[in-house]
Parts: C-alpha cells; sequence; structure tokens
C-alpha cells in the first residue's frame, strides 16, 4: 500500500487555483433572482404503489425559466414527528429510477424528493440552444454562460430545496442532498447555492476543476466537451470560460453545509485528483473517502452503500 499511500497524500496536497471570474458571484446573485421569479406551482398526484408501508406521490414543479420537472416523492405511512428529508439526483443519462429504490431510507423515517433532472427520465428540456447540439447535453449552450444548460440544471435542482421548504411535514433542519457523478456534482453546486441542507453526500461528482478532469479523463460527459473544442478549436477559451462559472472548484468555498464526498482512483469518469481539487477549497465541516482500487462504480459498493447509510444516520 506504500504506492497509493504516497498517492493519497499527493492527492491531499493538491490545491489548485481558482479559476472564477470577476462576475462570478454577480452572475449567480443574478441566475438566482431570476429563478425566484417564476412560482414553484407544486402539483401531487398520489401513486397506488405495491408497498403498502409508504406514501408515494408524482410530483410536479416549475423548474428555472418554468421548465416541467418531474420527482417522486415518498413518505413513511406512519408519521409520528416531523420527518428528516433526502433529497437525491442521479448520475447523466440516468434517472430516479424506482420508488423501491429509496426503501432503505423510507423504513428509517426519512422522507425523500427524488429528482429527474432536466431532459432526463420524465423531466422535460424546452430550450432552444443556438450552439451545442452534438447528441450531450453537456455541450447545449456552452459558448454562453447564461444559456449553458448547467446553469439550468443547477437551478432547478436548487428549486428541489424550495419545494422541500414548502412541506409542513418536513424538519427543515434535517435536509440532505445526495448523489453520485452528475447528482454528486449537482449535491457540491445546490449546497454553495443554497446553504440550508445541512448535510451533502456527493460520490466520485462530476463538475469538478473541469480542465484538469477534461485531461485526466477518459470516459463521460466531459468526452463530449473536448470533442466540441476538437471540431471547434477557435471556440476552447470561450468554452472554458463558460465551463468556470458551473464548475464546482470555484463553488466549492461557498459550501457551508457538512459535506462528505468519494473518490475512486481507478475513476476514468471523474478523475480523483479534480475531484481532490475541488475538496481542498471546501471550508465546511468534510470528509472524504478514498477508493484506490475502484472505478466510476465505487458508490455501489456494498460496504460504501452500508457506509453511507450510516454516515447520514450519523449527521442528519
Amino acid at each position: 500500500m506504500i504506492f497509493y499511500e504516497e498517492q493519497i497524500k499527493g492527492f491531499e496536497n493538491y490545491k489548485p487555483k481558482l479559476t472564477k471570474a470577476r462576475d462570478f458571484d454577480q452572475f449567480w446573485k443574478d441566475t438566482l433572482k431570476e429563478s425566484t421569479e417564476t412560482p414553484l406551482q407544486i402539483e401531487m398526484r398520489k401513486m397506488d404503489y405495491p408497498i403498502s408501508q409508504i406514501e408515494a406521490y408524482s410530483l410536479l414543479y416549475n423548474g428555472f425559466a418554468g421548465t416541467p420537472i418531474h420527482a417522486f416523492y415518498i413518505l413513511p405511512k406512519i408519521q409520528t414527528e416531523k420527518l428528516p428529508c433526502i433529497i437525491t439526483f442521479h448520475g447523466y443519462g440516468g434517472n430516479k429510477g424506482s420508488i423501491s429504490n429509496y426503501m432503505k431510507w423510507i423504513i428509517q423515517g426519512y422522507a425523500v424528493l427524488a429528482v429527474d433532472c432536466r431532459g432526463h427520465g420524465e423531466s422535460a428540456e424546452d430550450t432552444h440552444y443556438s450552439v451545442g447540439a452534438t447528441g450531450t447535453w453537456a455541450t447545449q449552450g456552452i459558448l454562453d454562460k447564461y444559456e449553458y444548460y448547467y446553469r439550468k440544471l443547477y437551478m432547478d435542482c436548487k428549486r428541489a430545496v424550495d419545494v422541500i421548504f414548502t412541506r409542513e411535514e418536513i424538519d427543515k433542519s434535517r435536509i440532505c442532498l445526495l448523489g453520485a457523478s452528475l447528482g454528486g456534482g449537482i449535491s457540491l453546486a445546490v449546497a454553495a447555492l443554497d446553504n440550508r441542507p445541512s448535510l451533502v453526500v456527493a460520490d466520485v461528482p462530476n463538475m469538478c476543476n473541469i480542465e484538469l478532469a477534461i485531461q485526466q479523463k477518459f470516459e463521460g460527459s466531459l468526452v463530449s466537451i473536448e470533442n466540441f473544442m476538437h471540431r471547434y478549436p477557435e471556440k476552447s477559451k470561450q468554452v472554458f470560460e463558460t465551463l468556470s462559472y458551473f464548475d464546482n472548484l470555484n463553488l466549492a468555498p461557498k459550501i457551508k453545509s457538512k459535506t462528505r464526498v468519494s473518490v475512486a482512483f481507478k475513476d476514468l469518469i471523474c478523475p480523483p485528483q479534480s475531484i481532490y481539487g475541488v475538496y481542498s477549497h471546501i471550508v465546511a465541516e468534510k470528509s472524504i473517502i478514498a477508493y484506490p482500487f475502484s472505478g466510476h462504480d465505487a458508490p455501489g459498493i456494498i460496504s460504501h452503500i452500508d457506509e453511507t447509510i450510516a454516515y447520514v444516520n450519523g449527521n442528519l
């Protein structure tokens, strides 16, 4: 393990410079303000689900600029007090999955809001993009920070927190953001833009130290961004400038929630050094789990699943 211990030390000592533009903070201030101008218009429909010990709802709310965002809202049937809540975000190209996937939380007395991200699952994407139609969301609108897909995505998911704050049965002091890959990156970004959640669990998160990640990745959505710059090399500077507004490297110092991150050294999609770079800039209470022998599927390891349950139980 000497090699891996040295590798971990190297990663732990890595603290890259921020790449934020002068108007970074104002950009997000204006974006958050714009987001509030659209009413949530929450709609809930009771679902007839075969697990009788829960209450399950199909929930719809307005995301950024009114785009409809679909989610599951799941509660234990028996509620004796206000409930802690876990807001979950899935991976790139995925969806919220089956209601049954969330039973490990529901049977312990948690509520769950499981979100279908914009353009994924049941959630729509009704934006007209002027550039970046390469068959993937990661490049849509990538030459304009106001038009870029991730601006809308982060705000959609921040508004999921707004949805939970309308629910009287929820203990507002006990809200956790949880996700892996794209969902992990979203969890970090939302925590930076909304300090109300008390806990963040971000497994192998994307959108971390993006310039380095593009150099080191072999698979995933960043490949599409690199291919875009291969096709339009004269646009590379503008691409990186846009990405800097959505890079968790620059958002990390804003995080106030207690945060746990995981990283896998064989990860070909979200390279470990890029995640450590973001982690080094988180000033809130934090911890990190490293898996030297695992890839991007590390969050699915049985021991990690069990550790995550224990971590949430001990901190939410």
